[in-house]
């Protein structure tokens, strides 16, 4: 009956079908309370009412249906406190509660289903600490926890479960160490452990967890050398290493990372150069080194990154110039250089990254004009070269931006030709329309404002 559009609520004459073994009724509109009745099922192994409407609490009588080994109530609007009846379900191998409105502590006794599989508690409101008896669960394949209120250590016996390949412990207030022993099994793929409060190093088996496949560890208090603590992955996806307090230098040996294709590493306190070698990334999509201490120039070797659409290297000490093959980033759409000490002329092939839609190359110190070729990137909407030391005309090929909305050239030495007639009067803002489009020009001095309409 999945999937039939059933609505209303569950009678509670189901408790009479005492031989009822499977009960598939979810993926329907279904309002209304969970009967307690279900408790005479003595015999229903698969229970399953997820994506519905269901509201109310989860009845202390489902302690009661011992045959049970699957069950799931994901996706409805359930509330109040897990029971500690579901404890008693000791031939469980499926608990999915997921994505309801459920709150208070999760049961102590939840870690008598020691046959249990996958644990899923995401996205609900649950608050308390991890229960040591989740040590018992040594069968645990995935453990999701994600978005809760979840806070206090994490239990260091996770990490000896020898089965887990998925652990997502992300937005909740944990707070201590990781698991030192989490890839002990050598089958961790997913470890997502961002938004939290964690503190301390990476555990030590991490570096040679080499079926890795995504790793979220934004957004803690991290600690470690970056370069030291982590290793090769040929399957790693995805990594983000933000907000923390790594410190040393990016390692060549992210290039050997055959399948990565988004490296973040913004905001610690990472020193030396970009590695060239990361330029044999090819696969790499998104790279974020950003708010950092990065030195040296840009390597021109990244320029080989065809399938990028993400670069983000602001808040750095990067100096020299862009490279003249910037260009070749064809399916670049978002470019931010701000806040480094990049000088010489902006270079004219910029304008053949035609799918840029945001450019910031701002609290610099470029000089020369600004190349017309600029007006090629007709998909930006946001310009930003402000604070350095820009001369000559603002190029009237501006006007072809069409999907302009933001364009900011303050705090340079520039002039401004017709349509952008400025006198030394104007001005703080310069509105412009052009072929229908209404585009904001915030060229910023300490005038007053100018409006110009076309």
């Amino acid at each position: 009956m999945l999937n039939n559009s059933l609505s209303g609520n569950i009678p509670s004459e189901i408790g009479n079908l005492s031989s009822l073994q499977e009960l598939y009724i979810d993926k329907n509109q279904l309002a209304g309370s969970i009967p307690s009745t279900f408790g005479n099922l003595k015999h229903l192994r698969l229970l399953y009412l997820s994506t519905n409407s269901l509201s109310g609490s989860i009845p202390s009588e489902f302690g009661h249906m011992e045959s049970l080994t699957e069950l799931a109530l994901f996706k409805n609007n359930l509330s109040g406190f897990i029971p500690p009846s579901l404890g008693n379900l000791t031939d469980l191998t499926i608990l999915q509660l997921y994505e309801n409105k459920l709150f208070g502590p999760i049961p102590e006794e939840l870690g008598n289903l020691k046959l249990l599989v996958f644990l899923e508690l995401s996205q609900n409101q649950l608050n308390g600490s991890i229960p040591s008896s989740f040590a018992n669960l040594s069968n645990l394949e995935t453990l999701f926890l994600r978005d809760n209120q979840l806070s206090g250590p994490i239990p260091q016996e996770i990490g000896n479960f020898m089965k887990m390949w998925m652990l997502e412990l992300d937005e909740n207030q944990f707070t201590g160490q990781l698991p030192q022993n989490i890839c002990k099994g050598g089958k961790l793929e997913y470890f997502i452990a961002n938004d939290n409060h964690f503190r301390g190093p990476i555990p030590k088996d991490l570096k040679n967890c080499s079926s890795l496949k995504r790793v979220r560890l934004e957004r803690n208090r991290l600690t470690g050398n970056i370069s030291e603590d982590f290793g090769v992955y040929p399957s790693l996806e995805f990594i983000s290493l933000s907000d923390n307090d790594f410190y040393g230098e990016i390692s060549p040996q992210w290039a050997l990372c055959n399948n990565l294709s988004n490296l973040q590493i913004a905001r610690n306190n990472i020193t030396g150069r970009i590695p060239p070698e990361l330029g044999n990334s090819t696969q790499f999509q998104a790279l974020d080194l950003s708010s950092n201490h990065l030195v040296g120039e840009i390597p021109k070797e990244l320029t080989k990154l065809t399938s990028l659409t993400r670069l983000i290297l602001s808040g750095n000490q990067l100096s020299g110039g862009i490279p003249m093959e910037v260009g070749s980033f064809s399916q670049l759409e978002y470019l931010d250089l701000s806040a480094n000490r990049l000088s010489q002329s902006i270079p004219k092939t910029i304008g053949d990254m035609l799918k840029l839609h945001y450019l910031n190359l701002s609290s610099n110190n470029f000089s020369l004009g600004i190349p017309p070729q600029i007006g090629k990137l007709v998909q930006v909407n946001e310009l930003d070269l402000s604070h350095n030391v820009l001369s000559g005309d603002i190029p009237t090929q501006i006007q072809s931006l069409q999907s302009l909305s933001t364009l900011n050239l303050s705090y340079n030495n520039l002039s401004a030709a017709s349509p952008f007639s400025m006198n030394s009067e104007a001005c703080s803002m310069l509105t412009l329309r052009i072929m229908s489009c209404r585009v904001q020009f915030l060229i910023f001095r300490h005038f007053k404002m100018l409006q110009y309409k076309h």
